[in-house]
């Protein structure tokens, strides 16, 4: 396949992963071709930190929006023989752990302390013991302007939701971190997306207030972050040339065990199987599309 082919293809994903259907506004009016430039710093990774994890308050529990994808990261990651930790908080833990063991052995997983002080001294150690080169966030409260984490709602959620914009932003305003960062949102409230607060604020509901205000190198907008992340994975495996997604059948497996373990819709709520308030069936479309590309592409190699 020609890096022109490759190319295509990606867009392609991105364009599928970009689809809008709850009009949050963030992935449609979001610049194109984002999707190419933070695979390809993905593909050169050697230790990665994917940190994930939004509880909604009203159940106490982390969301469905945000793990799946993260597994989907992680196991392409890994498969592709790169170092892999999870970073999450004691809300979304329990989903991770859950999931995981259906992607095989179970990723090292640092659960932030919800005192800001201990979550800090935290991602410091996971900083300098594992040698970082690459942090990838994934629907992950980010802080807005005033400091604050932000639900899409306009809740705040400083109490159930530590900080990890340390993991994201340099210890002092003159330095730079030693390894590159990926975000994946799709309200803009999520941990990384600062660079595009000033352009698409207005297009997001509540955006003064709730957008982050934390940049990343590379912020990879979704429709539902689960669909940028499975993106990620899935550009991978054409870079990669290697098939390294699962098809729909493991997805909603994954979808199941969290929800049986706790997770409700960020949406709605509610435990049930959906993900941003689309049934199961207008959530896997999208996921079932980027697995043919990739089947499709990568079936006369695999």
């Amino acid at each position: 396949m020609t890096r022109e082919e490759q190319t295509e293809i990606i867009h392609r994903l991105e364009a599928i992963a970009r689809r809008d259907p709850g009009r949050r506004g963030l992935a449609t009016f979001a610049p194109d071709g984002l999707l190419l430039p933070a695979t390809l710093e993905l593909l050169g990774a050697e230790r990665v930190a994917l940190v994930t994890g939004f509880c909604v308050r009203a159940a106490m529990i982390g969301e469905t929006d945000g793990p799946p994808g993260t597994l989907v990261l992680a196991d392409a990651l890994r498969q592709l023989g790169k170092g892999v930790r999870l970073v999450t908080d004691r809300f979304s833990a329990p989903l991770l752990a859950a999931g995981a063991p259906l992607f095989g052995e179970a990723f090292p997983l640092c659960v932030l302390d919800l005192e800001q002080e201990q979550a800090d001294r935290q991602i410091d150690a996971l900083r300098n013991e594992f040698e970082l080169t690459h942090v990838v966030a994934i629907e992950r409260p980010g802080r807005a302007a005033d400091g604050h984490r932000y639900s899409m709602r306009g809740e705040t959620l400083d109490d159930i939701a530590p900080a990890a914009d340390r993991l994201l932003r340099p210890d002092a305003p003159d330095a730079r971190l030693p390894y590159r960062t990926i975000a994946v949102g799709d309200g803009g409230n999520e941990l990384g997306f600062g660079s595009l607060r000033s352009q698409l604020k207005d297009r997001v509901l509540h955006g003064d207030l709730i957008f982050c205000t934390t940049a990343a190198d590379h912020p990879v907008p979704a429709g539902i972050s689960n669909w940028g992340a499975t993106a990620l994975a899935s550009a991978l495996s054409i870079l990669a040339g290697k098939k390294l997604i699962r098809d729909t059948d493991h997805d909603r497996k994954v979808l199941e065990t969290i929800v049986e373990t706790g997770a409700v819709d960020g949406a709605t709520r509610k435990q049930a199987l959906s993900v941003d308030g689309h049934s199961w069936n207008e959530y896997a479309a999208p996921l079932a599309e980027m697995y043919g590309l990739v089947t499709t592409a990568l079936g006369s190699t695999n």
